[in-house]
């Protein structure tokens, strides 16, 4: 059986490339990493360029360089798909709309449609119940959000943009902040100031949505990292704040803790991954500071490696053997 992992690069490879390939291997599988940006089609045969892992080859480390000669392997002559990248934003609607084609005769572990719709703050309101969801104001104009944050004064808030992540543009802010107004209308594309720099709005249109979401204290005392796999919790961790910043994000200086899961926070995630199923996704994130839900991370998640490093647990075998299992039953072929 041959899996091929559709990756950021093969000259740094990921922690769940590394990870994830190498329990794949110690099941028996061929792995192939290829790159998710050269995908292309040979008379509407989709391949890309990319390594297959040879059988003897020693576990490798995040950040390595895949050393195995590049080839062209083609979507269709492999057993099952992980897109475990994102693609370029100059070929993102090409690599997407291709993928999706192929992935009406091969299985995927993620379904296309949903990395496409479902891996942005705009699906907790579609997946998550709403008494554990934090109230969010989204849009793309200025003076709505500004409005919003005017109409409950002693309210502290977290503005930051639906569709990025590790922390990015992520702003905490305070009740009657002097500094609320210039955020928002950065958030929102400086429609105003644009408009005016470009004569009355001939740049083109420049607003950009933004999320106002109510500040809840329990992320105060940290946030959980929870890896769901077919719909079970396999994975977690913990995450602590650097004492200089609001975010607990590991790329902005957080600090991944050992942490244990009790039952309400296992139950709803486990309830979240199994509605994700339903919309295909079979492996996925979600920071929780329970009883909420505060981000999801269906792509490329980070979890496992960082788990094992606080734990000492490897806990990808579970994870590849549930997936397996899953595409055996409702893929025999």
């Amino acid at each position: 059986m041959r899996l091929l992992m559709l990756i950021n690069s093969l000259d740094c490879l990921g922690e769940n490339d590394a990870v994830l390939s190498s329990a794949f291997r110690r099941f028996g599988w061929q792995v192939v990493l290829g790159e998710i940006n050269a995908v292309a089609a040979d008379d509407y045969r989709y391949f890309t360029r990319g390594v297959l892992i040879p059988e003897n080859s020693e576990p490798y480390s995040p950040g390595s360089v895949a050393p195995w000669t590049r080839e062209i392997y083609f979507l269709d002559e492999c057993q099952l798909i992980w897109v475990l990248g994102s693609p370029q934003a100059r070929v993102y609607r090409d690599v997407w709309r291709m993928l999706w084609l192929a992935s009406q005769q091969t299985p995927f572990v993620n379904s296309i449609d949903g990395l496409v719709f479902l891996n942005s703050k705009h699906a907790i309101g579609h997946v998550v119940p709403k008494e554990n969801r934090v109230f969010s104001y989204i849009s793309n104009d200025f003076f709505s959000l500004w409005e919003r944050y005017q109409k409950a004064p002693k309210q502290r808030w977290v503005a930051k943009p639906p569709n990025s992540g590790c922390g990015q543009n992520v702003f905490m802010l305070p009740h009657n902040g002097s500094n609320v107004r210039t955020i928002l209308q950065c958030l929102t594309g400086n429609t105003v100031a644009q408009s005016e720099m470009d004569y009355g709005g001939l740049g083109g249109f420049k607003a950009e949505y933004a999320i106002l979401q109510k500040f809840i204290p329990e992320v105060v005392q940290g946030e959980k990292r929870i890896i769901v796999v077919c719909g079970k919790v396999v994975a977690w961790h913990g995450r602590q704040a650097d004492p200089n910043d609001h975010r607990s994000n590991l790329t902005q200086g957080g600090k991944a803790i050992p942490v244990d899961l009790n039952s309400n926070e296992m139950k709803l995630a486990e309830l979240i991954g199994k509605k994700l199923m339903a919309h295909g996704i079979n492996f996925g994130a979600m920071d929780m500071a329970y009883p909420y839900v505060i981000e999801f991370d269906l792509g490329f998640p980070g979890g496992f490696y960082d788990g094992k490093r606080v734990s000492g647990v490897d806990r990808s075998d579970q994870a590849v053997e549930l997936i397996i299992a899953h595409f055996t039953k409702h893929w025999p072929s």
